[in-house]
């Protein structure tokens, strides 16, 4: 065990990867979250013209969406 020198670039190595996969993870959750918004944005417009055209009441007719 006279030898720990020679394990520290693999331990830095180790160490850089690991912040880079962080690094990567977190910009992965910005685009997802912001993926998400979009979609939910597009989402609550699609109802509310759904809503201001009628068309809740005929969809509902159509797909027996409404009913209990």
């Amino acid at each position: 065990m006279g030898e720990p020198d020679e394990r520290l670039p693999d331990i830095d190595e180790a160490k850089m990867a690991a912040e880079e996969s962080q690094r990567r993870a977190e910009a992965d959750m910005v685009r997802a979250r912001e993926q998400v918004r979009k979609s939910l944005t597009l989402a609550d417009r699609l109802r509310r013209l759904r809503e201001a055209n009628g068309f809740t009441a005929l969809l509902d007719d159509a797909f027996g969406g409404g009913h209990a």
